[in-house]
């Protein structure tokens, strides 16, 4: 079992990149590959994500930065950029944009699930295949990544067809706003699906259960 060679294995440190501007003019030699580095793979499993959701949804960035190296996860947006995310850094590489995860390629679903954060809709996948039916929607569903509040006018324009709209926001003032702005133009088509985990901050502290 790759969870049992993950914990075997000695720890490795993620060191954290500088966060100045235009960062990225700077790295170098960066290189997207499957999602297999121990130390990205031990990280998930402390969120509790299934390891094969990750390498399924997921991919590995490296990259080399004023003389040293650097790696995360990888989670690609509509734009061709990179939500990126280690034990110790959380970014983006390219521009910032949402993801968009269909059910099936080329065929809408009637359920869109909308998540603020990849680490939450990798935790839907994983409750998923635990067989969870508190918090998952028992229906095919395509699904969209926010990956920042800010990116919600984007997010909006792709809701549009969906007849059941389903939010799995985080339960702060932050995420109440945003499924109310959905609710305030799509109405009735708006499920409001924190209320399934209200006991939790967002998603992956339900997987977690790690109550507020």
């Amino acid at each position: 079992m790759i969870e049992n060679q993950v914990n075997a294995l000695p720890p490795v440190h993620t060191r954290m990149p500088p966060t100045e501007p235009d960062i990225e003019e700077d790295m170098k030699d960066m290189r997207v590959v499957p999602l297999t580095h121990y130390a990205l793979l031990s990280y998930l499993l402390s969120r509790c994500v299934d390891t094969g959701v990750a390498r399924q949804f997921c991919k590995e960035i490296h990259y080399e930065l004023r003389r040293r190296h650097y790696f995360s996860i990888a989670f690609e947006n509509v734009s061709g950029g990179y939500e990126v995310r280690n034990p110790y850094y959380k970014g983006c590489i390219r521009k910032k944009d949402i993801s968009f995860i269909a059910h099936v390629d080329g065929v809408r679903q009637k359920h869109v699930c909308v998540y603020e954060g990849f680490m939450d809709f990798l935790s839907y996948q994983t409750l998923l295949r635990k067989g969870d039916t508190i918090a998952c929607v028992q229906a095919p569903c395509d699904h969209i990544v926010m990956n920042s509040v800010n990116n919600l006018k984007n997010t909006l324009q792709l809701l549009e067809p969906y007849p059941y709209i389903h939010c799995y926001l985080d339960n702060d003032m932050a995420g109440q706003k945003t499924a109310e702005t959905i609710a305030g133009l799509y109405g009735i088509r708006t499920i409001n699906e924190a209320v399934r985990y209200a006991e939790y901050k967002d998603l992956n502290d339900y997987l977690r259960r790690r109550k507020r």
